[in-house]
């Protein structure tokens, strides 16, 4: 091999290797910019799931009160309910205490 068929390759093999250089500079390049993308998503995705958390935890806390509350307007219907029956037993009661007192004159009211 003759010493310009030498130089030759070995100019061949210097530009590839130039090349190959470059060309990994734009690959770390590409990376570090993808990666810095990639954090930022990264970044708004966290923070965007935080605040799902967020509203999900006050939708619970407002789900538990709703269910107290409920609880409570069921607890003043059932008392609500027995008092009415205590007052309609009692009309009953005053109902026929009435009757009687009417029928005990003989169902006879006086003349108008």
């Amino acid at each position: 091999m003759s010493n310009e068929e030498m130089n030759k390759r070995m100019e061949f093999i210097v530009e590839h290797q130039a090349k190959f250089a470059a060309e990994i500079e734009i690959m770390r390049e590409t990376q570090v910019a993808e990666s810095k993308l990639w954090n930022e998503r990264y970044d708004r995705l966290s923070s965007a799931l935080m605040g799902v958390v967020d509203i999900v935890g006050s939708l619970t806390r407002a789900q538990m009160r709703s269910g107290e509350r409920v609880s409570l307007l069921e607890e003043s219907f059932t008392r609500l309910a027995q008092a009415q029956a205590r007052t309609e037993e009692s009309l009953k009661i005053l109902i026929n205490v009435v009757q009687r007192h009417i029928h005990g004159n003989g169902g006879a009211e006086s003349p108008a």
